[in-house]
């Protein structure tokens, strides 16, 4: 039975031509291969084709959420919060496209922060939120999951960023993580892949979609859902179906929490580029990701299609990650900061030779980052 009205009973085929944020993209070595901008650029330097109900159009990767594969995996070993995170702002200096994600590492500093507060003083307005992975990076004790995130949380907490987190069983279970989430009920904890159906199978997704409705109704804690590898064929591929989407989706619109799904692919994973085939392309892997959510969305809300699409696609994300300040990169500082010097020295010359028959007004000038 369909509990979100359509108007006119059928669903609507909006125009969308869109800019797309995508929430959940990686670089760095995952496996054996190691992913560049590459292998992320060939979704972000041309329009992908969506088809919402037989109407063709183009949309727009505009921004990629990306954290570094470096601070999970390197060559067997874990590179260290420093070192990893740094690995992916060199690959991505200069390039605005990308919005950085700190990787976090609890299971090895035993919740010690050092390392990921002297990441953030070397690097100031860099990082729009923090990472985890409890699966790859597992504590070696459950009982001490808590004690290890919780002065993560609290530093996201003071910084006022998201936490990202993997979720899929066993530590990176939704309830567990909602657990962790209720000591810091302000900030925002993304559940990535909305419960990934890997290892523990159809009770990850489960339980996270219970922990996401029961946060929106008591607002314990500030509950996002990532729709990253939800509904797929058996093959890997995109669904047409998208029962769990719509489960999702459905929740949030009853209680009114559109604001808190968000758009996310995992490229260059999977089908988006770590599969080589002949039969098959990158490109339209992800075309038909995007196709499928959008006419999913157009089936549900009919003439309001097109502003829930712009929410999931586009602004929930720039709310969540695109804060004022942040994605400075160093060589941008570096470039302000000579031309600082340099407005200051036209500054002081100019007064120099205003003094010479006037008094010199003093104006603060605001610059934004």
């Amino acid at each position: 039975m369909r509990i979100i009205p359509v108007v006119s009973g059928r669903s609507a085929t909006p125009a969308f031509q869109a800019k797309i944020i995508d929430g959940h993209a990686h670089l760095g070595k995952w496996g054996e291969k190691t992913y560049g901008v590459d292998n992320l650029d060939k979704f972000i330097k041309s329009p992908i084709e969506v088809v919402v109900n037989g109407q063709k159009s183009m949309d727009n990767i505009e921004k990629m959420v990306v954290s570094s594969a470096f601070a999970l995996t390197d060559k067997g070993s874990f590179a260290d919060e420093i070192t990893g995170n740094e690995k992916m702002l060199t690959m991505i200096e200069g390039r605005k496209e990308f919005i950085p994600l700190a990787v976090c590492q609890p299971s090895k500093t035993n919740g010690d922060i050092t390392n990921i507060r002297e990441l953030f003083n070397k690097h100031p307005n860099t990082f729009s939120g923090l990472k985890f992975h409890p699966t790859a990076l597992p504590m070696a004790n459950d009982a001490d999951f808590l004690k290890a995130y919780e002065p993560y949380i609290n530093f996201a907490k003071e910084k006022k960023l998201p936490c990202f987190f993997h979720c899929q069983g066993g530590q990176a279970d939704a309830w567990n993580l909602y657990e962790l989430a209720q000591k810091a009920p302000e900030v925002p904890v993304v559940l990535g892949h909305s419960g990934s159906l890997a290892g523990e199978g159809r009770v990850n997704r489960e339980n996270a979609i219970k922990v996401f409705e029961d946060a929106l109704k008591t607002k314990k804690a500030n509950i996002y859902m990532d729709l990253s590898w939800v509904d797929w064929a058996d093959n890997g591929f995109p669904s047409k179906e998208q029962p769990d989407t719509r489960r999702i989706l459905e929740i949030a619109y009853r209680n009114n929490g559109l604001d808190k799904v968000v758009f996310g692919t995992d490229a260059p994973l999977g089908c988006y580029g770590e599969w080589e085939s002949p039969h098959f392309n990158n490109k339209k892997c992800y075309s038909d990701t995007v196709s499928y959510l959008k006419t999913t969305i157009a089936q549900l809300f009919g003439k309001d299609s097109e502003k829930v699409s712009k929410q999931i696609f586009y602004s929930n994300s720039k709310k969540l990650y695109m804060k004022k300040g942040l994605f400075v990169s160093p060589l941008a500082k570096a470039g302000a900061a000579i031309a600082g010097v340099i407005a200051v020295g036209a500054i002081g010359a100019a007064a120099v030779n205003h003094n010479d028959d006037h008094h010199v007004k003093h104006r603060h000038h605001h610059r934004r980052r």
